[in-house]
């Protein structure tokens, strides 16, 4: 906007000298005397009209993968912001051993948030990548207009839809694909959807750190399509007298995640640490069964894998298999924890798509100084919370200062869900604070 000010001054300033020197009875001299001449404030006011309406003066959005978040928005003027995302459809990790197919905005899920500014007129781009199977669309909350959006940008493979909107209220905003093929809960189950964030005319106070937190479940099936399996590594063959020792008790059930979780941070010390390995999406660790002792040894592993897929039976059911931050199992643990000082401020941006649960969303260890309620700005702002509940396709802004250093969970406190996927970590390092909390004995 500075820049478009510049040309403008230039532009009507270098008019004001052809006139002075034209014998057109308005001059330049004239002119600076404040005159009823009118024509170059209404030349200027066109000019600025082109300019700013022009795409070539759009501005780009900064767009972020959870669990970061776009930059503040400094300027104080609104602009037409361009926002170009692209639905596709893959195969990743959902959990330890487990692939499952993804569809997706710009191939993560949850997909990036955007954060704009409010009255910003927000140009946004749809494309559909070619080897998708199914047409996508998108309904943004925040915008005002049939569908939020997905009336007009319901794109088929390999084409674009473009649609324009204005920002009118400032919050936390959700947004999905709403694509009625093959179904509406498919998509959004599938993990088409993230975060939208509308800042107030003034901004947000600024904090020490800001973190993308997002809440969904799976409901899964194996689909027809095999994991492909790694080359068999050779089998040593065991000792009689060392086979005691390899035997691990049988419990009875399978290891949850929970379980794992708990051996990871809180168990046997002297155990190999896995928290030095970075996880992604692609690369998780294969923590599934492995084969009994006594297994023929040119037999596979285990039986063959399937990649997982949608189960709509088990999402009429409200029967989840997994629940989980950041679109799977361990998003947030290990390497990829939210690390924080202790006296540093903390805002996460919190949404939960559900598609069918409630969240109750809370820190083990830590009090919420300010929750906005239900994602809105400039709306009820709830102080000292120690669990807020975030609603099915929902939104939350909390902030909170760790006092005391250590590691703190995240977690949906519908506690089960914690050994389906749904928690998180925020290790705080710093001093130690007696005056607030110790250990006695």
């Amino acid at each position: 906007m500075q820049g478009i000010k510049l040309i403008l001054l230039s532009f009507s300033r270098d008019n004001l000298v052809s006139a002075n020197k034209s014998n057109y009875p308005c001059g330049a001299r004239k002119l600076w005397k404040n005159t009823t001449c009118t024509w170059a404030p209404r030349l200027v006011g066109l000019l600025f009209v082109i300019l700013v309406g022009s795409p070539a003066y759009a501005l780009e959005a900064e767009i972020t993968t959870a669990p970061h978040v776009p930059s503040y928005i400094t300027r104080t003027l609104p602009e037409t912001v361009v926002v170009k995302f692209e639905a596709r459809e893959f195969v990743g990790a959902l959990a330890d051993g487990k692939q499952y197919k993804f569809w997706s905005f710009n191939g993560t899920v949850p997909g990036p948030m955007i954060r704009v500014r409010l009255g910003d007129t927000v140009e946004f781009h749809l494309t559909n990548h070619a080897d998708s199977q199914f047409p996508h669309n998108i309904d943004i909350h925040a915008v005002n207009g049939p569908g939020g959006g997905a009336a007009v940008s319901l794109v088929a493979p390999g084409e674009e839809k473009i649609f324009r909107f204005k920002t009118l209220h400032p919050g936390l905003y959700i947004y999905q694909c709403a694509s009625p093929i093959p179904n509406i809960p498919a998509h959004v189950a599938n993990g088409m959807y993230g975060l939208l964030l509308v800042e107030p005319k003034h901004g947000f106070p600024r904090v020490d750190h800001e973190f993308y937190v997002f809440e969904s479940e799976f409901y899964t099936q194996e689909s027809a399509e095999q994991v492909l399996s790694e080359p068999k590594a050779e089998k040593k063959p065991i000792e009689p007298e060392k086979m005691e020792e390899k035997i691990e008790p049988i419990s009875g059930k399978k290891e949850g995640f929970l379980d794992s979780f708990v051996n990871t941070f809180f168990g046997n010390s002297s155990e190999s640490p896995e928290q030095d390995k970075n996880y992604t999406q692609e690369d998780l660790p294969d923590t599934s069964v492995k084969p009994s002792f006594d297994e023929p040894a040119d037999s596979l592993w285990a039986d063959k894998k399937y990649v997982l897929e949608f189960s709509l039976e088990k999402g009429l059911k409200e029967q989840p298999d997994y629940v989980v931050f950041n679109g799977r199992q361990g998003a947030l643990l290990r390497q990829n924890a939210l690390r924080v000082k202790v006296g540093e401020k903390v805002r996460i941006f919190f949404g939960n798509i559900g598609p069918n649960g409630i969240s109750s969303f809370h820190i083990i260890g830590e009090i919420f100084d300010q929750v906005y309620l239900e994602g809105a700005v400039n709306g009820v702002i709830n102080r000292n919370v120690q669990t807020t509940l975030v609603p099915s396709s929902g939104a939350t802004i909390v902030e909170f200062t760790i006092d005391v250093p250590g590691d703190y969970l995240l977690v949906d406190h519908s506690i089960f869900r914690i050994d389906k996927g749904a928690i998180g970590l925020i290790s705080a390092v710093g001093d130690d604070n007696p005056e607030i909390f110790e250990s006695i004995k």
